[in-house]
């Protein structure tokens, strides 16, 4: 028998005899005919060329699909952008759309890239002579990674190859895309009507802050009130309010005490003409006589770091006289400072922010009404039910509070030692000064008579909020009419704004429709090559076994195949060796036909001519 090494030996057909074992198990002719395959082609008529509608069709719709669904995807996702996640199963549907969107796009494409690679083997095939491996290899490679490995494919398949590789690629797309959707968290606000704590000078408000005696009259303040105003005087803050929620925040209008400090020349002329209540034979009818005889002067203060005095004469009014300089208020660096601060009625309205609970008292503004020109008897009668109205208790105990701070004197005595002495007539004790952010100002400690004390140290003034004692007055009796809220005492509605961070879809359009944009590119591409290959085949192809199985009517192949018809996976190696090509078989008689045949039996075929 010829060997197939490639000579021009022609093959003869060889009849090959059946076994006679078993002979009694064959049948007749007779018993055969029911069982022969019917005729389904006239042998004389020439096969069609033509590459028909179907696959062109195919390969176009395939790729229209994957482009529409590609902007169904873009459009779906968008639609979602920037809205609010409601629900997990909202969310995961959400992927499961997007992840369908992907698989679809994928399969859509990966089929027309299929059957471009499809057309493009049948035309390597017609152009060159490949090792029966390397053509396993060839139908293989779209289903098998491991057709990559066979050196022919790379040889003598490169543009198949590419194809191939790209029909591998695609399904990344489906990886990426469906990631271009994700949450993130987003601070929404809305505003909702709620109960706040609130300040209310009313009855049910400040009662609960005082010490009666005798027949109701108020005595000193109570506890409760007395730990929130030390609390406020020694830290130089304002307590914390409960916050309605952990982020919001809302505005509060109200009216409070508050305490306004002026210079001594100042209040002079602002109190020009005012009466005092007689005292002595109306000896002190002026406020710079009744200064001298509560304070004292220049004679008997040249030891006096700090005095601080309510003169019963003057109504909710202190004085107060420190001996140290501070250029940010005294003209002369050498002048001591004296004060007279008197209570006022007070518009206060601030701004409450809250963050994780924490909050930021923010004033808004702080008007001075009128001064609470009303007397400590009367104050202290308060309480009382025919009592004028004007007078307000919760008022007469916060000046209580503040003339129990500032009523004292420092004294430098002859021994060197500082002294602090408090007046008789004080009727409850309460918290040095010297305890408070008030002696962080300059005007209490930069004295040479203190300074030579040698307890100074290195002073800070940070503690004295607005850097001057007039100011760090009038900013503690604001801080302690905020902190008022803390107590919780009255409420009123306020449009709270809550700001909670929620889940909210965004969407990277730019990088899913970058990576459909890239898909759809390469798959264009894939088509272009495969109508090329239709055009060269002249008839549309695929790898089905119907194809192999009328590409391959050839006696050569027929002895090829003795003793291997059941095609085992594992290709012995000297079949795979084989070199065999797709054309025309010489030699094939009267009919002229195409199949696949070694180098040397097959021609090209002639694209048009009659094959049967």
């Amino acid at each position: 028998m010829p060997s197939l090494d490639g000579d021009h030996t022609r093959y003869e057909p060889v009849l090959i005899q059946p076994p006679d074992h078993h002979t009694s198990d064959r049948k007749t002719p007779e018993q055969n005919t029911s069982a022969s395959p019917p005729a389904v082609g006239d042998e004389s008529a020439p096969v069609a060329w033509g590459i028909g509608w179907r696959c062109p069709t195919l390969m176009i719709i395939s790729v229209v699909c994957g482009a529409m669904l590609s902007v169904g995807h873009h459009l779906y996702y968008r639609s979602l952008d920037n809205t609010l996640v409601n629900s997990v199963n909202q969310q995961t549907w959400a992927i499961r759309i997007g992840t369908g969107f992907a698989f679809l796009i994928n399969s859509f494409l990966v089929s027309a890239v299929g059957i471009a690679a499809a057309q493009e083997i049948w035309a390597t095939l017609r152009r060159k002579s490949v090792r029966l491996s390397g053509i396993d290899g060839m139908f293989e490679v779209l289903t098998s990674p491991f057709a990559f490995l066979i050196p022919d494919l790379w040889i003598y398949a490169k543009t198949l190859t590419i194809l191939a590789i790209i029909s591998w690629l695609l399904p990344l797309a489906s990886v990426f895309t469906p990631a271009t959707l994700s949450i993130h968290l987003l601070t929404t606000t809305n505003i909702t009507q709620l109960r706040v704590p609130t300040v209310n000078f009313t009855d049910s408000f400040w009662l609960p802050w005082v010490t009666y005696e005798g027949a109701g009259f108020i005595g000193s303040p109570s506890p409760e009130i007395t730990r929130l105003f030390t609390a406020t005087s020694s830290s130089a803050e304002v307590l914390s309010v409960p916050a309605p929620f952990p982020n919001s925040s809302y505005a509060l209008e109200f009216w409070g005490p508050s305490y306004k400090c002026q210079r001594l020349s100042e209040a002079i002329v602002d109190m020009q003409g005012m009466t005092f209540t007689d005292y002595l034979d109306n000896n002190y009818s002026s406020l710079q006589n009744l200064w001298d005889h509560e304070i004292g002067n220049s004679t008997n203060l040249t030891r006096t770091v700090y005095s601080g005095i309510a003169p019963s004469l003057l109504n909710n009014t202190l004085f107060v006289y420190a001996a140290g300089s501070n250029p940010l208020w005294n003209e002369n660096a050498t002048q001591p400072t004296e004060l007279v601060c008197q209570l006022w009625n007070t518009s206060y309205v601030v701004e409450q922010h809250f963050i994780n609970g924490v909050r930021t008292l923010t004033p808004i503004s702080t008007e001075l009404l009128a001064p609470a020109n009303w007397s400590s008897e009367a104050g202290s009668y308060s309480t009382i039910e025919d009592e004028e109205p004007s007078v307000n208790g919760g008022y007469y105990v916060t000046h209580m509070l503040f003339s129990g701070l500032i009523q004292r004197t420092l004294v430098i005595s002859a021994s060197g030692e500082l002294g602090n002495f408090l007046p008789s007539t004080l009727p409850f004790t309460t918290m040095s000064i010297m305890q408070t952010g008030l002696f962080a100002c300059p005007e209490l400690w930069n004295s040479s008579n203190y300074q030579n004390l040698g307890i100074a140290g290195d002073e800070s003034t940070t503690l004295c909020r607005n850097k001057t004692l007039a100011r760090a007055i009038e900013d503690l009796s604001h801080n302690f009419t905020y902190s008022l809220l803390s107590l919780n005492a009255a409420n009123t509605s306020a449009p709270v704004t809550i700001s909670s961070p929620r889940n909210f879809y965004t969407y990277d359009s730019r990088s899913l429709l970058a990576v459909y944009m890239a898909a759809l590119g390469v798959t264009v591409v894939c088509v272009v090559v495969g109508f090329f290959a239709l055009r060269e085949n002249g008839v549309s192809h695929n790898t089905s076994f119907s194809s192999v199985l009328m590409t391959t009517r050839n006696p050569e192949l027929d002895h090829l195949a003795n003793g291997r018809c059941l095609g085992s996976y594992e290709l012995e190696k000297e079949i795979g060796e084989v070199q065999l090509r797709f054309g025309e078989i010489e030699g094939s008689g009267q009919y002229t036909r195409a199949a696949f045949g070694t180098n040397d039996s097959v021609a090209a075929l002639s694209k048009g001519r009659d094959y049967y």
